[in-house]
């Protein structure tokens, strides 16, 4: 008795199309196909990165405002009533045992309840670039 290996025939990931012979790498199966998935996920990726470019200068504006009226120290629970998204900042690290976060050019500790020690840091780059405007 001859038993019949069913081989499994990759398809296109953009339409689903059986692929033709070709490399066994291959994941479409023109080139338009490939074009309209890199460029689908192209858009995918601008729009994750807009929204989160938005997201920051939200909070910064938030954050520069509340140092412009002399705040300092803030609970988190009314950041966020101010609309400020919590996790989203530009860098963090560890200063001994705090957590050092920034905000483009604010500077701020994390803590569990609140953010606290806000300011604005001096980057030479702003300087030279306010010198020059």
């Amino acid at each position: 008795m001859k038993y019949r290996l069913e081989e499994t025939v990759p398809h296109c990931l953009e339409c689903g199309n059986p692929l033709p012979y070709g490399r066994k790498d291959r994941k479409f199966c023109c080139p338009a196909c490939k074009n309209r998935n890199h460029n689908r996920e192209a858009r995918r990726w601008r729009y994750r990165y807009t929204s989160i470019i938005g997201i920051l200068e939200k909070n910064h504006e938030i954050l520069r405002h509340l140092i412009q009226i002399g705040v300092r120290s803030i609970p988190k629970e009314e950041l966020i009533q101010l609309g400020y998204r919590m996790g989203f900042v530009t860098s963090s690290g560890r200063d001994g045992r705090r957590t050092v976060c920034r905000c483009f050019d604010i500077v701020f500790i994390d803590t569990e309840t609140r953010l606290a020690n806000l300011a604005i840091e001096d980057l030479p780059w702003a300087r030279d670039e306010a010198a020059g405007a």
